[in-house]
């Protein structure tokens, strides 16, 4: 029997222990690719997680590139939101390219690596393209940009990087098709293949209905990294709007970042506190339990000041297969998942007063809200299922290696 071709995978977003909850989407991606691929990944190491790890499968190492202590530039919102709120993490940047770059360059020497598939254009990418650099025989590079990088870092420096690593990809995805004229028009003359091939969600198993357990007649849930493009301020302010006519209405608020405390701050001065619940970040059991049991699911999305917005939204795919209906923004993006007043509410972003509006129109007649969750089921499990991303980034990865 042939064997597997190995796949290196390289990432600034990754579980750092089991049951942790950081967004878990490269990791659900890597691990599923392990039935065809030899699955290395590497990740920055955080103070509490294992250097290097067999785990599901994957080998799994984590570069040091500063005292344990020190090591916060990754995770706990990302980092374009750490460097937002500690400008001091600034200083980290040179010692992060260093550690994943050396970290990278030993890999490639270790391993006989066919495919990298890097996640993010930047750093990610970028470090990979670099490493790569000279080689004379080297594995095909293929990047996977979720929106943040390519929406975000639009200064002159970042824009001519971000052109430099795709011209050296021999493929690029894109979580969603709001992305794919501006990553081909980052690439210019001679683009590499483009492909939109959204992460998936676990619709078959983990993000389900529950009929056995009752929805609540007043819960809006909001799930997401609290940063600037999630646009939790303006959910706030639709809030204190509908409490004169709906005084038993409750928020619920799963997810953490650098904004709890101007959003905790926020909600007070509004004068909506004992109506609001900042819970945290959540494993993925509480997650589902909350989106089988609100009322609504509100994500109002923004394009932040640096102009970085939402490469694709997976939690509001995730809320649509537990059956519970969604209202979102309107942006580009989101229009992968929603179709307006058939599977959920688009709303003009940054408008309080619209977003009120229709969190309004859903709560006064739920059977409407029931029937968008319907249509929306089979909508995401066609669409959104991890087997269907897997069918494509296997196909894409596969085709790289030439096995």
């Amino acid at each position: 029997m042939a064997s597997k071709p190995t796949l290196l995978v390289t990432t600034s977003t990754f579980p750092r222990w089991k049951g942790d909850s950081e967004p878990r989407f490269v990791y659900d991606l890597s691990r599923r690719l392990t039935e065809t691929f030899n699955v290395v990944v590497l990740a920055p190491h955080a103070a509490g997680a294992k250097v290097d790890e067999m785990w599901d499968g994957m080998q799994v190492y984590r570069y040091r590139y500063a005292p344990t202590a020190w090591e916060t530039l990754a995770y706990n919102g990302g980092i374009s939101a750490n460097l937002k709120q500690n400008r001091w993490n600034t200083l980290l940047l040179p010692l992060f390219f260093i550690g994943q770059w050396w970290a990278l360059r030993k890999l490639l020497k270790t391993y006989p690596v066919d495919t990298l598939h890097a996640h993010w254009l930047i750093p990610q990418g970028l470090v990979a393209a670099l490493a790569l650099w000279g080689k004379t025989t080297k594995p095909t590079l293929i990047c996977t940009s979720h929106g943040g990088d390519l929406f975000g870092l639009q200064d002159a420096i970042s824009t001519r990087l971000k052109r430099w690593v795709v011209q050296r990809c021999q493929a690029v995805t894109v979580v969603s098709h709001a992305m794919l004229a501006p990553i081909q028009a980052l690439a210019g003359a001679n683009p590499p293949p483009v492909s939109v091939i959204p992460m998936g969600t676990d619709l078959q198993q983990t993000f389900i209905p529950n009929p056995q357990v009752s929805r609540a007649a007043n819960q809006l849930l909001f799930v997401g990294r609290l940063v600037e493009k999630k646009g939790l301020p303006y959910l706030l302010h639709a809030l204190q709007q509908l409490l004169p006519t709906h005084p038993d209405l409750q928020l619920v608020v799963a997810g953490s970042g650098t904004a709890l405390v101007d959003l905790m701050q926020l909600s007070e001065t509004l004068g909506i506190s004992q109506h609001v619940t900042f819970l945290g970040r959540l494993e993925h059991s509480s997650l589902v339990r909350l989106y089988q049991t609100s009322t609504l699911a509100v994500f109002p999305f923004i394009q932040a000041a640096d102009g970085d917005m939402e490469g694709l939204g997976l939690v509001m795919v995730e809320a649509m297969g537990c059956g519970c209906p969604v209202i979102a923004s309107d942006l580009p993006a989101v229009r992968d998942v929603i179709r307006h007043a058939e599977t959920g509410l688009l709303v003009e972003a940054n408008n309080s007063n619209l977003l009120a509006g229709s969190i309004k129109a859903l709560l006064n007649e739920p059977e409407r809200g029931k029937q968008y969750s319907r249509n929306a089921l089979y909508q995401t499990v066609h669409q959104f299922d991890w087997a269907n991303s897997i069918q494509s980034y296997t196909l894409l990865l596969t085709s790289s290696t030439g096995r």
